[in-house]
């Protein structure tokens, strides 16, 4: 509804003035044509319907040329498309999920299952950003925080596939062997709390931590350490341990359960694959959560008043036509 309509206005212009001028002009030259001379014609031009009529035609060309500079006035300002300004607060989600999975061998088929299942979830995700972490002896970033969901479910596929041993095993492991042990929780933990940004802004963060927390070798951190870290920075921590079959069943579990409570978080015992998707909606309804996001300008065509007007304007036009035919 901008500059094209505009410039259909206009170009009615000439045809409703044309309804207007050509029939005048015609009716002027059919009479000019078998015009005679009469005499005494003061007299006529005196008489009062004479002069009203007159002062009607007057009238109602002053009023068509009123008419049709109100049109064309409108038509240019509908070509300069007129517009109304609002700022918006859109509500958006501020959930940062890292996921931080142990890679040792006997975490093998719960990291598949859990990676698995965040790749369907990152379909669905709107706002929300994910990254993932990966840690053996040592700790290494798959990808930061993004909410690039395409590319968040082709790396997360890419990992996986390399876990089941359909990949490559270079493209999953990279930089997770570099130290000495293996599952080093306290350090695994604690470099995943350091991938989170922002921490000015107000957000939801949480850490997705799958181990057995069957540690060998001496981390740098603990993971008492690494749960305090967490909390620190105000980030929940939630655990999945496939290595019992219930909470306290050993002096691992009890420490691990421990510091995932501590967080703020929850602790999960994995006893059986068909777990992990519980495990996971039961993380995003807790964390769902949504806050105004930063204000935005909104600029909208508002045409609707000035094709209203034009098409009334229109209107009287071709009454006023119809009126001085007569």
């Amino acid at each position: 509804m901008g500059l094209a309509n505009a410039w259909i206005l206009l170009g009615l212009v000439p045809v409703v003035v044309a309804v207007i001028v050509v029939p005048r002009l015609a009716r002027r030259r059919r009479s000019s044509d078998a015009g005679v001379p009469v005499a005494h014609t003061g007299r006529l031009t005196r008489l009062p319907g004479y002069i009203a009529a007159v002062a009607r035609m007057r009238g109602l060309s002053i009023a068509a040329l009123l008419v049709v500079s109100l049109f064309i006035a409108t038509a240019a300002l509908l070509a300069a498309r007129p517009v109304i300004t609002s700022t918006e607060k859109p509500a958006k989600f501020t959930r940062d999920v890292v996921l931080c999975l142990d890679v040792s061998g006997s975490m093998t088929d719960v990291d598949i299952d859990v990676l698995e299942r965040f790749k369907e979830l990152s379909e669905g995700f709107e706002g929300e950003r994910l990254a993932l972490v990966i840690f053996n002896s040592s700790a290494a970033q798959v990808f930061p925080l993004t909410d690039d969901y395409d590319y968040i479910a082709e790396q997360l596929e890419a990992v996986r596939s390399s876990l089941d041993g359909t990949g490559e095993f270079g493209d999953a492991f990279g930089g997770t062997l570099t130290g000495e042990g293996a599952s080093l929780i306290g350090d695994g933990l604690a470099s995943c709390v350091l991938t989170f940004d922002r921490t000015d802004e107000k957000r939801s963060r949480s850490v997705v931590l799958a181990t057995d927390n069957d540690i060998n070798g001496t981390p740098i951190m603990t993971l008492d350490e690494a749960g305090a870290f967490a909390t620190s920075r105000d980030v929940r921590v939630y655990g999945i341990d496939p290595s019992v079959t219930k909470p306290g069943d050993s002096e691992d579990s009890a420490e691990f359960q421990r510091v995932a409570d501590s967080t703020g978080g929850q602790y999960f015992v994995l006893e059986s694959a068909d777990t992990v998707p519980t495990i996971v909606d039961g993380i995003e309804a807790t964390e769902a959560a949504l806050v105004d996001d930063e204000p935005k300008l909104i600029v909208s065509d508002q045409p609707t008043l000035f094709v209203a007007l034009s098409i009334v304007l229109l209107a009287s036009l071709l009454v006023l036509a119809w009126r001085a035919r007569l």
